[in-house]
């Protein structure tokens, strides 16, 4: 068995070899007074024309410019939002079904000066949801799932913006 003075000198040399690493953490402030989240808040999200679109950016900009964050708009992101339902159960008397709600986003973070394309990539997300004979728990069953898609899309793109700028 390992004595405690052994098992803290382990701890320790780890530590002391993970702070030489140049780990930080993300939202840390860094030496030069700059941020992650001051750089989240110079990204203005391009105004949507459906309302999946308008939910990603909702979650996107209430957690990169919260109520009363002001920043010059040096970046400016472009989303492009898929969605479809997919059957995943059917029974044969088709009172229940369990269905998925499928929502695929493509991102671009442009560079407001330049125009130029700094950063792309892809966020997805999958719900499931039931189906039964009730219209509106029906309707309200698709309205959460597409709500949480968003949440779930929003809260992804806004982590690989914030460090793929923290890396910039």
């Amino acid at each position: 068995m390992f004595s405690k003075h052994i098992i803290r000198s382990v701890v320790l040399a780890g530590l002391l070899g993970l702070s030489a690493c140049g780990y930080q953490p993300l939202y840390a402030t860094r030496d030069d007074g700059s941020s992650v989240s001051q750089k989240l808040a110079e990204v203005s999200v391009v105004q949507q024309s459906t309302r999946v679109g308008q939910l990603i950016r909702n979650e996107i900009v209430l957690s990169t410019r919260p109520v009363g964050t002001q920043a010059q708009d040096r970046y400016y992101l472009k989303l492009d939002a898929k969605s479809d339902a997919q059957t995943l159960i059917n029974t044969s008397d088709t009172v229940h079904r369990r269905l998925a709600y499928n929502l695929t986003t493509r991102f671009q973070l442009v560079d407001a000066a330049t125009q130029n394309v700094l950063f792309s990539g892809k966020a997805f997300s999958r719900v499931p949801y039931d189906r039964l004979e009730a219209s509106f728990a029906n309707v309200q069953a698709r309205v959460n799932a597409e709500e949480q898609a968003a949440r779930q899309v929003g809260q992804e793109v806004r982590t690989r913006l914030a460090a793929f700028l923290a890396t910039n």
